[in-house]
C-alpha cells in the first residue's frame, strides 16, 4: 500500500496532554489508513500521554504502509520524543520472551535494575533524613509528631493484642512438652528469650509491614497519580524529604518501642499460662526470667526492630514513587510492596540469626 499524495494535516494544540489525546483518540485509527502530518507549530509542551500518542500513531502508520510526518517541531520537543522512543524490533526477530535463557536473562536484568533503583532510594532517604536536613529543610512543622501518632500509636492496639495471643499460644505449646519432663520452670526463660530476640520484633515488623507499609505506598502512589509529586518538584520541594523522611524517623522511633511492648505483652501471656497451667508462682516466674535473660538479647531485639522499620519505609516509599498510571496501578504496587516488605523482613531476620548468635 502506498501513502496518499495529499496527506491529512493535523494541527496539534499548545499542550499535547491526556485530555486532548482522549478527545482525539480517533486519529490513531485514521493514522493506519491514510498519510498524516502532525503540525507542531503551536505545541509548547507535551506530557507522557502526548508522547505515547505520537509514537503509537507512528507505529500504526508504519504497520499499514502509510506515513506520519512531524512538521514544524521544536528541537527540544523532538529530543523528548527521540529519548522516549523504543527501538523497533527487526523483522523476523524472536519475541523477547522466547527461549528459556532469554527469559531468565530478561528477568535477572529486570530484578537487578529494580534493586539498583531501590538501593538509590534507600541512600536518598538516609541522606535527606540526616546530612541533607542541614542543607535543606523541606519538612513541614509537626510532620514527625503526626506520623508517630499515625504509624506508631494507632498500631499499638493490634500489635499488643496479636503479641499477647502469640505469647499465650507459644507458652501453651511449650508447656505441653515441658510438663512431660517436669521442666515447666524453664518456660519463663524460653518464652522471654523467644519474645525478646525473635517473636517480638518479627511479629511487630510483619504487622506494620501490612499496615504502615501499604499505607505509605498507597499515599505516595496516589500523590504521584494526582501529580502532587510533580507539583512539589515544581515548587522546589524535595519529595523524599517532604514525604518519606518524616515516616522514616517516625518508624525509627516508634517501632523499637512497639517491639518492646510486644515482647512484654507476649511474656505476660506466657506468665498467665504458667500460673494457671503449670502452677508456677509469680515470684519464681519473674526470678527465672530476669536471671536468665541477658541484656544483649534485649539489645538484639531493638537492633532488629530498628532495621525492620527502615526496610518497611524504604520499600513502601520505593513502590510508591515508582507508581505510574491510575487507581489499578496504585492497588497493584501496594500489594507488591507488602509482599516485598514481608519477604525482606524475613530475609533480614535470617541474616540476623547468623550474625547475632
Amino acid at each position: 500500500m502506498t501513502a496518499a499524495r495529499n496527506p491529512e494535516i493535523i494541527a496539534l494544540p499548545v499542550r499535547l496532554d491526556r485530555a486532548w489525546v482522549q478527545e482525539h483518540a480517533n486519529l490513531l485509527t485514521r493514522a493506519s489508513t491514510a498519510a498524516m502530518v502532525f503540525d507542531f507549530s503551536a505545541v509548547e509542551a507535551l506530557d507522557s500521554a502526548g508522547i505515547s500518542f505520537v509514537h503509537l500513531a507512528g507505529r500504526r502508520a508504519r504497520a499499514a504502509g502509510s506515513t506520519l510526518t512531524l512538521d514544524n517541531i521544536r528541537r527540544d520537543l523532538l529530543a523528548v520524543l527521540e529519548s522516549s522512543k523504543t527501538a523497533p524490533m527487526p523483522a523476523g526477530a524472536p519475541a523477547p520472551g522466547d527461549g528459556l535463557l532469554a527469559s531468565i536473562g530478561s528477568q535477572t536484568y529486570g530484578a537487578w535494575d529494580q534493586f539498583r533503583h531501590a538501593l538509590s532510594m534507600l541512600v536518598e532517604i538516609f541522606y535527606w533524613g540526616t546530612i541533607g536536613r542541614l542543607r535543606k529543610r523541606d519538612i513541614r512543622a509537626g510532620a514527625l509528631g503526626d506520623q508517630m501518632y499515625l504509624l506508631g500509636f494507632q498500631a499499638l492496639g493490634i500489635v499488643a493484642l496479636l503479641s499477647f495471643l502469640v505469647g499465650v499460644v507459644l507458652a501453651l505449646q511449650s508447656a505441653l512438652f515441658l510438663r512431660q519432663y517436669n521442666a515447666g520452670i524453664f518456660l519463663a526463660q524460653m518464652i522471654g528469650w523467644s519474645m525478646l530476640r525473635e517473636f517480638g520484633p518479627l511479629m511487630t515488623a510483619i504487622i506494620l509491614a501490612g499496615r504502615n507499609g501499604s499505607a505509605t505506598t498507597a499515599e505516595i502512589a496516589t500523590m504521584g497519580v494526582n501529580e502532587e509529586i510533580d507539583a512539589l518538584r515544581t515548587m522546589g520541594i524535595n519529595p523524599i524529604q517532604f514525604v518519606a523522611v518524616p515516616k522514616f524517623w517516625a518508624m525509627s522511633i516508634t517501632m523499637p518501642l512497639l517491639s518492646v511492648i510486644a515482647s512484654a505483652v507476649g511474656i505476660a501471656g506466657a506468665y498467665i499460662v504458667s500460673l494457671l497451667y503449670l502452677d508456677i508462682s509469680t515470684g519464681l516466674f519473674w526470678q527465672q526470667l530476669t536471671a536468665n535473660i541477658p541484656l544483649k538479647d534485649f539489645l538484639a531485639g531493638l537492633s532488629k526492630s530498628l532495621v525492620f522499620s527502615w526496610i518497611i519505609v524504604w520499600i513502601g516509599s520505593y513502590y510508591g514513587f515508582r507508581t505510574r498510571g491510575g487507581a489499578e496501578d496504585v492497588g497493584r504496587e501496594t500489594t507488591a510492596s507488602v509482599v516485598a516488605a514481608i519477604f525482606s523482613i524475613i530475609l533480614a531476620d535470617a541474616i540476623f540469626s547468623f550474625v547475632m548468635k
